[in-house]
């Protein structure tokens, strides 16, 4: 799970890392990378994230991001959809009740969302009747949102999640304009549907300010969205055939089609590859399996500070991949409250586990796996 604010953040500063190389040169230093991984089950690895996970959590309850909300309620999917941490779900839901009054339509989506997860009612959450004020933002069009909201596609889809979730159903409409939005390429854009003069990949060259194309995160929320809402088979092109297009060399999925950004290879992402194989789970199609092994090397170690985090991404140095950031890196982001490292952990706990959202609650929480020394 993807989320809203790390999707914008993508996009803008672009995945990837450093000029790379053919799959064979890659594959090989992939499987030859001296950075401990863990011999584990994907379960036991979002396990082990998640002990990552509530040692990052603040005193007030909330979560490092690109928003203290949206980072919040997406660490609280996270913790639900392993069963893990009631304490640090606690703590975090408090947190979101206690400031929901500033939060934009999308991170209600996410508050909503959450608070389903945790066993709380959306419909009085800090005051608020987030279905109900969802509801209430939707346009002529059938679009969810909310004025100079810029990110209309991603906030429409979890608009449609959020109310499948708690209970509410997304109009007619609503689900007739997200599909309406969606690509000839099979994807979704995150800025808007597709207009006249766009190619397939959702791009208009002549305008100078088309900035967004088609990319795996959109596309994910999108395909999670019409099958929360029992329309899956509306798709007006098989988004399987795009995120095939965004497969990486080493198994994952990078940010979009794009091999490159900026003339540097792009490689695979732990936010990117957890949320195709949710959209994958949430289609009901088993769970690619080198996806899944692509996913689980990003994870650092199960030991010490970091303690089952993921890294981002790959870079090459020295003619071999390496985790990015780096280990050293990795452990400064702690005491820099850095969003990174964090984020891409929170992320690949729903992927790895196969959990789609709208993430379900669960009466029966354990507390993550006791930290072990290096």
């Amino acid at each position: 799970m993807a989320l809203h604010e790390r999707s914008i953040a993508i996009n803008k500063r672009s995945i990837a890392i450093k000029k790379g190389v053919a799959c064979a040169v890659a594959c090989a230093a992939l499987l030859t990378s001296s950075t401990s991984a863990i011999a584990a089950s994907p379960q036991k690895r979002a396990a082990l994230g998640t002990r990552y996970v509530v040692t990052r959590q603040h005193k007030n309850g909330s979560f490092p991001g690109f928003s203290a909300l949206g980072a919040t309620a997406d660490a609280v999917l996270s913790l639900a959809a392993a069963a893990r941490g009631q304490g640090a779900i606690d703590k975090a839901i408090a947190y979101l009740k206690a400031n929901v009054d500033s939060a934009s339509l999308g991170q209600k989506a996410k508050i909503a969302l959450a608070a389903v997860a945790a066993g709380k009612d959306p419909r009085s959450f800090g005051g608020h009747n987030l279905l109900k004020e969802i509801k209430a933002s939707q346009k002529p069009s059938g679009r969810y949102a909310e004025k100079g909201d810029f990110t209309a596609v991603i906030t429409h889809s979890l608009a449609m999640i959020a109310l499948e979730a708690g209970g509410a159903k997304a109009s007619a409409k609503a689900q007739m304009w997200l599909r309406d939005a969606q690509c000839p390429d099979g994807g979704w854009q995150y800025d808007g549907p597709r207009h006249k003069g766009e190619n397939r990949h959702c791009f208009d060259a002549k305008s100078g300010n088309d900035f967004s194309t088609t990319d795996t995160n959109t596309t994910s929320y999108g395909v999670q969205a019409l099958v929360a809402t029992h329309t899956h088979l509306a798709f007006k092109t098989n988004p399987f055939k795009y995120f095939a297009s965004a497969r990486d060399d080493l198994g994952g999925w990078r940010y979009s089609y794009k091999r490159s950004s900026g003339g540097a290879t792009t490689y695979m992402d732990a936010n990117s590859t957890a949320l195709v194989l949710q959209a994958f789970a949430a289609e009901g199609k088993a769970l690619p399996g080198r996806g899944i092994r692509a996913l689980e090397k990003l994870q650092y170690r199960k030991c010490g500070s970091l303690e089952g985090a993921f890294a981002r991404t790959w870079e090459k140095r020295g003619g071999k991949l390496h985790r990015s950031p780096s280990i050293k890196d990795a452990k400064a982001e702690k005491s820099a409250d850095g969003p990174t490292v964090i984020g891409a952990t929170v992320g690949a706990i729903p992927g790895l586990l196969g959990d789609p959202l709208p993430i379900s609650h669960t009466t029966t929480t354990t507390a993550p796996p006791a930290r072990k020394s290096c």
